[in-house]
């Protein structure tokens, strides 16, 4: 072939090429235009741009947690430096400055010269209240905690709204078996009965049950056992010597005669606190179980983290420490951490904070 041949040959195929590439990139342009048709039309666009919006709310949202937690963290780290250094007293002050202005408009509204209506454990066990006490009398008692030598005080059971025909409840389910608690003694046969159970004291084994559920130490656990079993004995079947051997900072006020309410909050060891606890019930029995644990992590006892709690008597038994016993028996033995008093100020109204305050170290 002449050279000319050969050159109008290699043009050919050049160009042959250049028309097949230009097929190809064709028919990828159709595929695709025919693929945006048929996927990104008007609607879909519309729902695409909807889920992104609704994807970005989230993500806000997402953030605003964050950042809320990230100040609550901050927060509780804030609250505990004070404790490390030597500036926990300019803490404290701060807070007894703030619940002092408190104080000074806190004004309880209650008629504490009416009398008390007559109220038994006996409609809420569904039994007579003459197989366990005599019949009751109006009596009109001081806000000051009642003498267990006052006449007549002791068979004066606190007014309550449970409804212990029902299983549904939340706190002192041991009222729901009456056929179980009733039989038990009036004091506990051993303070490991609250600290680990037991399979001979019913009301003291299911008080250890309800315990469980709180991360609470042993002395509080002990405690907070204890004086349940006795209030609870009190009120299943009330006599002067079940009375007599409640703390006097535990037995009932006018207040607490006045205005019915659940029965675990005549449980709480100081009158002004029972007081304000019922009355702003509504507000706090929406979230009782968060009250009420967070409350078990800010209620201790004034007793040494390092000192035991028992001892064994001549019989070598287990028994309390008398110094452990005369701390639970005593309103000053018990203490709230500065934590529950910046959160529930309302709770503490009316007392005295330097009395109440208790600081871990």
């Amino acid at each position: 072939m002449s050279s000319n041949e050969k050159k109008r040959l290699r043009d050919r195929r050049s160009q042959q090429t250049l028309r097949e590439k230009k097929l190809r990139h064709t028919s990828q342009l159709e595929e695709q235009v025919a693929h945006c048709e048929q996927h990104h039309s008007d609607q879909g666009v519309q729902r695409l741009l909807q889920v992104i919006e609704g994807l970005r709310k989230q993500n806000e949202a997402l953030l605003n947690r964050q950042k809320s937690l990230k100040s609550l963290v901050d927060s509780w780290e804030t609250e505990e430096e004070p404790a490390a250094t030597d500036d926990s007293s300019h803490d404290l002050s701060s807070l007894y400055k703030e619940m002092s202005n408190r104080e000074a408009q806190f004004s309880l509204q209650t008629n504490f010269n009416d009398s008390i209506a007559p109220h038994g454990i006996g409609s809420l066990l569904n039994a007579p209240m003459s197989a366990v006490s005599t019949p009751r009398q109006k009596r009109s008692p001081s806000l000051e905690p009642l003498s267990a030598e006052t006449t007549l005080l002791w068979n004066q059971i606190p007014p309550h709204t449970d409804d212990f025909s029902t299983r549904t409840m939340i706190s002192c389910p041991w009222f729901l078996y009456p056929e179980l608690i009733v039989p038990c003694p009036d004091v506990p046969n051993s303070p490991l009965d609250f600290i680990y159970g037991t399979k001979t004291n019913a009301l003291a084994d299911q008080i250890h049950t309800a315990l469980q559920r709180r991360p609470v130490r042993d002395p509080e656990r002990l405690g907070t056992g204890w004086l349940t079993y006795h209030f609870s004995r009190w009120v299943i079947a009330p006599s002067p010597e079940t009375y007599g051997r409640l703390p006097a900072f535990l037995r009932p006020v006018q207040g607490q005669m006045a205005v019915p309410h659940p029965l675990v909050l005549d449980f709480m060891p100081w009158p002004r606190f029972r007081l304000n606890l019922i009355r702003r019930w509504h507000v706090h029995g929406k979230d009782r179980d968060g009250l009420f644990g967070f409350m078990a992590c800010c209620v201790k006892l004034r007793w040494p983290w390092n000192e035991t709690v028992l001892e064994r008597n001549e019989k070598n038994e287990l028994c309390m420490k008398k110094t452990f016993y005369e701390t639970i028996m005593s309103e000053s033995g018990w203490g709230l951490t500065p934590e529950f008093i910046r959160r529930y100020p309302d709770l503490v109204e009316g007392m005295d904070i330097n009395k109440i305050v208790v600081e871990l170290f």
